[in-house]
């Protein structure tokens, strides 16, 4: 793994192993490898407490060293779609005809995706009508009874 020299080698996952310097942890130190797996992370849904736990820290130390992906997590997933679109746009652009399918189709699928989610949220905006009981739905439909067996008007000429 290493030559000896350097500070730290890693471990299967790529995370850092410390040799023995005495006792206590060292300090967590942001790096921009560390920063892209919490963004992949948030992308896939995870919680900051699962990615702690991968990055190998506490919950209090992920919540300072990593403040300001936290607080794009929640649009991780559409910031993840949209550097997807660049790349697929930017091989398209160069005469790729794979990557113009390919973002087609990406763009096909959101469009679905944000129609049936403007549908929902437009249904969900609608009163819902509470629905009659049997014997309600019944009086009201003969209320509403026309033909022989509807109510007459009355004669004409009678004071009403």
């Amino acid at each position: 793994m290493g030559d000896g020299n350097s500070d730290a080698e890693t471990d299967l996952f790529g995370l850092p192993v410390p040799r023995e310097k005495g006792r206590g942890r060292p300090p967590h130190v942001w790096t921009k490898e560390n920063s892209n797996k919490v963004n992949l992370l948030f992308a896939c849904g995870h919680t900051p407490v699962e990615i702690a736990q991968v990055l190998g820290i506490t919950k209090p130390t992920f919540y300072k060293h990593y403040f300001n992906e936290i607080s794009r997590s929640k649009f991780a997933p559409l910031m993840m779609k949209a550097r997807q679109l660049e790349r697929l746009n930017a091989q398209a652009e160069n005469g790729s005809v794979p990557a113009e399918k390919a973002l087609a189709g990406m763009i096909q699928a959101e469009r679905v995706v944000t129609t049936a989610q403007r549908v929902k949220s437009r249904a969900a905006d609608e009163p819902k009508v509470p629905a009659l009981g049997k014997k309600e739905s019944a009086n009201q439909a003969a209320r509403n009874m026309t033909g022989v067996f509807g109510t007459r008007p009355p004669p004409p000429g009678l004071i009403q």
